[in-house]
């Protein structure tokens, strides 16, 4: 069944995302100049909250919680800026893990608005997302439903993708003083590089699938899709367990292991709240698909079992 109409115009999800960084950039001067002691890390937390919940003021104002929806792919973009500002050596002095990182993010990200544009950009929202509107309609009140969509669909997000963006955070705050780059560096920026093209292919596999007329009601088996369920969001997760091993490499990880906790978490959330969603909407919506479960890996790239 198609989700409800809850149109959203561009014009407002762009004005959602101006005001939100603008917000942050503001409050950025102004915790730089009045709170220095909380040190570029805890800053850049405080500000991503702020603009989640300028975002969330726009999602609720449009009753449409899809306007944040890129949101999770925008802020880390920024958030590396800002600290490459308050790296030793300054914004302009650019040292090569460092750099490797940023481009590393910026192709993580342009894959996906290449692979998955968001309408807001163009032409607007016409709908909000299935999984929003199923947790909408679970809810018994309206001001139930917006206040989880601010704790669990708008904050919860965005701190999981932060806390999977702190290694990156402290490997750009050695700025001129980051030791050199070593063979793992050169691995972990592989597994990295690796992780991009696993999201690619896996979407070039499920596109190509859909598209054809006698198979888009069927589950996708072809590639990656035959090794696993979810091979998108594998490399997803590879992705940030790539950027930990950056983090590794530059000696960060060892002196605060508890960076460590944000890439974790991220695979736990992928295998225990994303693809048990995803798999029971596939059961409702296609055959086939209790027999996949059945002998194909949930999220890991596993030969199947015949």
């Amino acid at each position: 069944m198609e989700p409800p109409v809850r149109r959203v115009s561009a014009a407002w999800c762009w004005l959602a995302y101006i005001v939100a960084f603008v917000a942050s950039g503001l409050a950025a001067s102004a915790f730089d100049a009045g709170y220095p002691e909380l040190g570029p890390l805890w800053s850049g937390l405080l500000l991503n909250l702020l603009a989640t919940c300028v975002v969330w003021c726009f999602s609720l104002t449009a009753s449409n919680t899809s306007v944040y929806d890129p949101y999770w792919c925008l802020a880390p973009l920024l958030l590396a800026f800002y600290w490459k500002a308050h790296a030793p050596g300054g914004f302009y002095w650019y040292e090569p893990r460092e750099t490797a990182v940023i481009v590393l993010l910026w192709a993580w990200a342009i894959r996906f608005f290449w692979r998955v544009p968001w309408d807001g950009w163009t032409v607007g929202l016409a709908h909000e997302d299935w999984r929003y509107a199923q947790l909408r309609a679970q809810m018994p009140s309206e001001a139930i439903y917006w206040a989880f969509s601010l704790s669990s669909l708008h904050l919860t997000p965005t701190l999981l993708v932060h806390a999977c963006l702190l290694p990156v955070g402290r490997v750009i705050l050695q700025g001129n003083t980051a030791p050199p780059m070593a063979l793992a560096d050169y691995a972990a920026l592989a597994l990295c590089l690796v992780a991009i093209a696993i999201e690619a292919a896996a979407d070039e596999q499920l596109a190509a699938h859909r598209a054809s007329p006698h198979q888009r009601h069927s589950s996708c088996r072809v590639g990656l899709w035959r090794w696993s369920r979810h091979p998108n969001y594998f490399g997803e997760c590879l992705f940030w367990t790539g950027l930990l091993s950056v983090g590794t490499a530059a000696g960060v990880v060892t002196a605060e292991p508890t960076l460590c906790a944000g890439t974790l978490l991220m695979w736990a959330f992928f295998r225990f709240a994303s693809a048990p969603l995803m798999d029971a909407r596939s059961l409702e919506r296609r055959e086939d698909y209790k027999a996949l479960m059945a002998g194909t890996s949930c999220l890991l790239l596993w030969p199947p079992r015949v």
